[in-house]
C-alpha cells in the first residue's frame, strides 16, 4: 500500500480558495510571457540570418523560457523554495544572454561555440580507452561511492566524433574564436578559459560580468546569497523556530509566502530577454510587442508586489 503523506507537513491539496486563486493568478502571468517567446521564437527561426552564431542566441532564448516555465509548474504547486535554485540559474543564464547582444554579436556567438565543442571533446576523451582523460577518470570512478558501481557506459563511435567536432575549427567562421582560445589556453599553462564570456579580453567571473551588464546589487542579491539554496547549505533560514525548553517548530513543505517575488523576478527576467530578443531579431514587431505588454501583462505585473499570500492557519512557521 502506498505511503500516505502527513499532511500538516505536506500540504498538496491546496483547499483554500484564496490562495489557490492567487497562485493559479501568478502562474497564468508567466504563462503568458512565455507563450509570447514561443512566438517571438517561431517567427525569427522564420526570418533567421544564415551563421553559427545565432545558435548560441536561439538556445540560450529557448533555455531562458523553460526555467521560467518551470518557476510557472512549481508557483501553481506551491513549491516556492526550489524556484530559487532556478532563480539563480535564470540570473545567470540572463547575463549570458545580455552579453552575447551586448556588441560583437557574431564574434562572441563562435566564442560560445568554440569553448562549447572544447569541453564537449574533453567529455568525450573520458571515454576513450586510448586517452589519458579516460585513465584519471576510471580512478576517480573507482574511489566513487556511487558510480563504482555503476557500468562504463560506451561512447559508439568515439573516433568518428571526435574528428568531426575537431574539423570544425578549421572553418573560417570558426578560425577567429579557436586561435584566441588556443591563445589563452597557451597563456595559462594549458588551462583553457574558464568561460566563454572570457575571450576576447571579456570579464573574468560572473560577478565582473554582472558588473559590466549593470547587475552588480542584482548579482549579491540573487546570485551569491542564494548559492546556499543550490549548494544545499541554507537550510536554516525560516526552516525551524524554538519554541521553549525542547520544543522546535519546523516549516511545512510547500510554503507559499514568497511565491509573488518569485514570480516577479521570473517574468521580469522574461520580459527583459523578449525584449532584447524582439531588438535584435524582430525590430518591425516592437510597436507589436508593446501593445502584447500593455494588453496581458503591465496591470498585473505592477501590482505583484501587492499581492498578499493568505496563509492557512498554522502553516506558517512559528518565530
Amino acid at each position: 500500500m502506498p505511503t500516505e503523506p502527513i499532511e500538516e507537513y505536506i500540504p498538496r491539496e491546496i483547499d483554500n480558495p484564496d490562495l489557490k486563486r492567487v497562485l493559479d493568478q501568478l502562474s497564468s502571468l508567466i504563462d503568458e510571457v512565455v507563450n509570447r517567446s514561443s512566438h517571438l521564437f517561431k517567427w525569427s527561426i522564420e526570418s533567421i540570418r544564415a551563421g553559427d552564431e545565432n545558435v548560441p542566441a536561439m538556445l540560450m532564448f529557448r533555455n531562458i523560457f523553460e526555467l521560467i516555465d518551470s518557476i510557472s509548474v512549481l508557483i501553481k504547486n506551491s513549491c516556492i523554495e526550489p524556484c530559487y535554485i532556478i532563480l539563480r540559474s535564470l540570473f545567470e543564464s540572463f547575463l549570458n544572454f545580455n552579453y552575447l547582444f551586448e556588441n560583437n554579436f557574431k564574434t562572441k556567438g563562435m566564442d560560445f561555440l568554440v569553448c562549447y565543442r572544447h569541453k564537449e571533446i574533453e567529455s568525450l576523451r573520458r571515454f576513450d580507452p586510448k586517452d589519458e582523460l579516460y585513465i584519471r577518470y576510471q580512478e576517480k570512478k573507482a574511489r566513487d561511492q556511487i558510480t563504482k558501481d555503476i557500468p562504463q557506459m560506451d561512447v559508439p563511435d568515439i573516433d568518428e566524433r571526435l574528428s568531426n567536432i575537431k574539423k570544425m575549427f578549421d572553418l573560417p567562421s570558426y578560425k577567429e574564436s579557436n586561435d584566441e582560445y588556443e591563445r589563452i589556453k597557451s597563456a595559462h599553462r594549458g588551462k583553457p578559459p574558464k568561460h566563454w564570456f572570457s575571450m576576447h579580453g571579456g570579464p573574468n567571473d560572473t560577478y565582473q560580468l554582472a558588473d559590466r551588464l549593470g547587475f552588480p546589487a542584482q548579482y549579491e542579491i540573487l546570485y551569491r546569497s542564494w548559492s546556499g539554496s543550490v549548494h544545499g547549505t541554507d537550510i536554516l533560514k525560516d526552516k525551524f523556530s524554538i519554541e521553549g525548553p525542547g520544543l522546535v517548530s519546523f516549516a511545512q513543505l510547500r510554503f507559499p509566502a514568497e511565491a509573488p517575488f518569485v514570480a516577479l523576478m521570473a517574468i521580469t527576467f522574461g520580459l527583459s530577454a523578449i525584449r532584447i530578443f524582439t531588438i535584435h531579431y524582430l525590430p518591425d514587431i516592437a510597436k507589436d510587442n508593446a501593445e502584447w505588454y500593455k494588453r496581458e501583462v503591465q496591470s498585473t505585473y505592477q501590482n505583484l508586489n501587492k499581492i498578499k499570500i493568505v496563509i492557512v492557519e498554522g502553516a506558517a512557521p512559528k518565530k
